[in-house]
């Protein structure tokens, strides 16, 4: 019997050394087992920051306030070896606070339906790393500062949620001079 069990060992050894087919088979299952033991992190990935624009900062007081220009990134990882197509991304950013939309970045389509920005009609390859970004001007607020946030979703084709991302928020100031006759202002919502 332990001869037995010698033979089989030798003979898969040899089929591992000899077949290259044999040893991808072997490698796989190396493989797998290690994913069990340690797993790596394979799954879609998606972040998002708030910043100034490169200028951003208007009249330069390190507050984000009526005018200023701000910078929103959007990163999203796929390390997978499977391509999401048509999907979505809901900033569910409020676009009453915001105008003048631009410097698009890593997307032909942004779109301000239903009072939120949203960019659809993502393809995201095998391995990519996209990175989608957009500058939009600051609103002038005269009655209480705003809270400008942006909590990320993908969203599928068969419009289920793929994934979210943490909420990320600055507070825009309110404006205490005289607004220009040419400047757009929130009223009280």
């Amino acid at each position: 019997m332990k001869k037995l069990i010698l033979v089989v060992i030798l003979i898969i050894v040899f089929l591992t050394i000899v077949s290259p087919a044999n040893a991808s088979i072997f490698d796989d299952l190396i493989n797998k087992v290690k994913n069990i033991v340690s797993p790596s992190n394979n799954s879609l990935t998606l972040d998002s920051q708030i910043s100034f624009a490169d200028g951003g900062d208007i009249n330069k007081n390190g507050l984000f306030d009526g005018g200023d220009i701000l910078k929103f990134t959007y990163t999203i990882n796929n390390p997978t070896d499977k391509e999401i197509s048509f999907a979505t991304l809901k900033t569910n950013i409020y676009k009453k606070y915001l105008n003048f939309i631009h410097n698009i970045y890593g997307t032909t389509n942004l779109s301000d339906s239903n009072s939120t920005i949203t960019i659809p009609n993502l393809r995201i390859n095998p391995g990519e790393n996209l990175i989608i970004s957009f500058d939009a001007r600051v609103n002038y607020f005269y009655d209480a500062d705003k809270t400008i946030s942006t909590e990320p979703e993908i969203i599928t084709s068969d419009k289920k949620s793929l994934l979210k991302s943490t909420k990320k928020e600055i507070k825009a100031k309110i404006f205490k001079g005289k607004f220009p006759s040419n400047v757009r202002s929130i009223k009280k919502q």
